[in-house]
């Protein structure tokens, strides 16, 4: 927006990051620091990620094993999971040489 030549403070970016997230129109993601990142929402009520600890990466899948899962607990606890966040924090395996 600076490039543009655009002047917005502040103030009117966290009010309107909160309505956005009030209106799950994005996401917000804090993972093991205190910088929040901001995604838009595709409504899909689930999401996974793998967090690449060595390099900051955010990885993001769908796996139907999870949907599994997630049928089972609803049955077994007898709930209706509406959402679900999944995360695994992961560094990338030093690629092994060939013998």
């Amino acid at each position: 927006m600076k490039n543009k030549n655009y002047r917005v403070s502040r103030a009117t970016l966290y009010n309107t990051l909160d309505i956005l997230l009030e209106s799950k129109l994005v996401r917000k993601h804090q993972f093991d620091n205190n910088t929040a990142f901001y995604e838009k929402s595709f409504f899909d009520g689930k999401h996974d990620h793998i967090i690449m600890t060595d390099t900051g990466e955010v990885l993001e899948f769908s796996d139907p094993m999870v949907h599994e899962i997630k049928k089972t607990i609803e049955e077994v606890f007898n709930v209706s999971i509406e959402e679900h966040s999944l995360y695994f924090y992961a560094t990338k395996n030093a690629d092994k040489e060939k013998e």
